[in-house]
């Protein structure tokens, strides 16, 4: 979903500054699909200011992570607008109402008569990333997924998850068996990032990223390898800033026979 037209020397600006953003949504005869807050903020249905349009920018989009991108060369994201209600477009677009476009997955994967599939299933974004070994970092943002699979979204619900805080990555070793196995598929949850005794988190210590179950102890953290034939990490408070939490490890998918 990358833009052919160079948007680097925009950035989003504060409303009282009375200035607004190069309009990234026309470029002579190519309509450019993405809209920073400041571009949208006062058009119909939305604030003035640039900070609740962002706030509501981001909430339209919190099921939607293929409609939100990081614009180049900013720190700003910016949205497709077919994000924002009809009355919007038509008021940024000179009359004009642009439909969503498919994901990166139906673009490559599912023919258009099957996109009522993604009104059933979330599309879970999965990284080239193996974790019990050190096999570099584990940076969302400067990434692309190697790979997406499917999730039912009723199922989702169920657990009370968010599509934006699930990844996948895989596993490497045998240190967690036999829970997880190597090769075995992680959902990992990015938004759980406060260990809970008891509960398997993925782990990052400079370039090392590992699968760890977590247990509290007076005055340092445990990291336990559900195989015996490892001994514990005890990681005592003053070590602790060396850690990531990535997040919790909250489903595993695993092959079983040959």
């Amino acid at each position: 979903m990358k833009n052919s037209i160079n948007n680097s020397n925009l950035i989003e600006k504060d409303a009282k500054d009375g200035k607004t953003d190069k309009p990234s949504f026309s470029y002579g005869d190519k309509r450019i699909e993405w809209v920073v807050a400041s571009e949208v903020a006062g058009h119909a249905g939305f604030p003035t200011s640039d900070r609740w349009t962002r706030d509501q920018l981001k909430d339209l989009a919190t099921d939607k992570p293929h409609l939100s991108r990081k614009r180049k060369g900013t720190k700003a994201f910016e949205y497709h607008v077919s994000l924002l209600p009809k009355e919007t477009q038509e008021s940024l677009l000179g009359g004009h109402v642009i439909e969503e476009p498919a994901s990166k997955y139906e673009q490559n994967v599912l023919p258009i008569s099957q996109g009522d599939f993604l009104a059933e299933f979330a599309l879970i974004p999965g990284y080239s990333i193996q974790v019990s070994a050190g096999n570099g970092a584990l940076n969302i943002d400067q990434l692309e997924p190697s790979r997406y699979l499917a999730f039912r979204r009723k199922w989702l619900k169920f657990r009370g998850f968010a599509e934006k805080d699930l990844v996948i990555v895989w596993a490497k070793g045998d240190s967690m068996e036999s829970t997880i196995n190597n090769n075995d598929t992680l959902v990992v949850h990015t938004g759980r990032n406060r260990p809970q005794d008891g509960h398997i988190y993925i782990f990052r210590h400079d370039d090392e990223l590992f699968v760890k179950r977590y247990q509290s102890i007076v005055g340092a953290w445990r990291l336990i390898s559900d195989n015996a034939m490892y001994a514990p990490l005890e990681i005592k408070k003053e070590e602790q800033h060396q850690f990531e939490v990535i997040g919790q490890v909250v489903h595993i998918a695993k092959d079983i026979g040959d």
